[in-house]
């Protein structure tokens, strides 16, 4: 009698966990994601957000449109987007990302030597030899940079120290070419 009894809690045990288990993993997959999306798309600025699962990582994808103050929608996005990280995907062009290119040696020689005030004057000259509106913000965790150039733009931010709550920005086209 023990021995069924024992086979009956086993086979109840099991298949109450694993019920709990496929009850967890449809609420983060299916209504967690949808709500974080749609919470990502009242941000002013965002058009769409999705989550990506590339080899084994997961990432939140934010399509955005015109930006006028990254550093506020950044901030909106980290209270979203929970453990995951984020990568911004905006309409850049070639001449927009090797104006980028070339401004990367400012940008890291400030966060390296610490030299800000420096790092925003040489970038604001490149800009403008480039003709390119640039807006330029920064806090303890990143600097946040947008170049505008006509109905095109690039969106970047560089984390200080390294912390993995941003991937590197791409162009709009990332999705199709990583599938």
């Amino acid at each position: 009698m023990t021995k069924q009894r024992l086979t009956i809690i086993s086979l109840v045990s099991i298949l109450i966990f694993g019920l709990l288990l496929s009850g967890k993993l449809l609420y983060e997959n299916k209504w967690l994601e949808g709500s974080l999306i749609k919470e990502s798309q009242q941000i002013s600025g965002v058009i769409s957000a999705e989550i990506l699962n590339r080899q084994g990582a997961s990432e939140m994808l934010v399509n955005t449109g015109q930006v006028s103050n990254l550093q506020t929608i950044c901030t909106q996005l980290k209270t979203i987007s929970g453990a995951r990280p984020i990568r911004l995907a905006d309409q850049r062009t070639p001449e927009l990302e090797e104006i980028f290119q070339q401004m990367q040696f400012a940008i890291q020689e400030g966060m390296a030597m610490g030299n800000f005030t420096q790092m925003e004057e040489t970038l604001t000259t490149q800009a403008g030899q480039a003709g390119v509106i640039m807006s330029l913000a920064m806090d303890n965790e990143a600097i946040y940079l947008v170049l505008t150039k006509g109905e095109n733009q690039l969106v970047s931010v560089i984390e200080r120290h390294g912390q993995g709550i941003f991937l590197p920005s791409v162009g709009g086209d990332y999705k199709t070419m990583n599938q």
